[in-house]
């Protein structure tokens, strides 16, 4: 494989997109954890020459389309991988403790006026 992107943040899956690269291939780590991902260097990444690259999945100059890809229904999330919270501080504490645990990848969206 050429090129890989992992967005999902887990060390498992950040592990399997730089093995399945083949020579010259470029592995893009988007997702965030706080788990250690473990590479074997020579078989992995230095006989193959493979680059593993850190990647910021936002800008913020994108975020004005995103924002109306939203608003028109064209941004579809599987099940089970999007939440929604109110603005509440309980609430946005305990998905950055989350997060910070990296007990699950769920994304969370804050939406004001939202009640619980």
């Amino acid at each position: 494989m050429d090129v890989s992107i992992e967005l999902v943040g887990s060390a498992t899956t950040m592990g399997q997109a730089v093995r399945c690269l083949g020579v010259f291939g470029r592995a893009a780590l988007v997702g965030l954890t706080a788990e250690t991902m473990s590479v074997l260097p020579y078989p992995e990444v230095i006989n193959k020459e493979v680059e593993i690259i850190g990647v910021s999945d936002h800008l913020a100059a994108e975020l004005p389309l995103l924002i109306q890809f939203a608003r028109n229904g064209k941004l579809c999330f599987p099940r089970r991988t999007l939440r929604s919270i109110s603005l509440d501080a309980a609430q946005i504490n305990a998905a950055l403790d989350e997060v910070e645990r990296s007990s699950n990848h769920i994304r969370t969206v804050i939406v004001p006026g939202r009640t619980t």
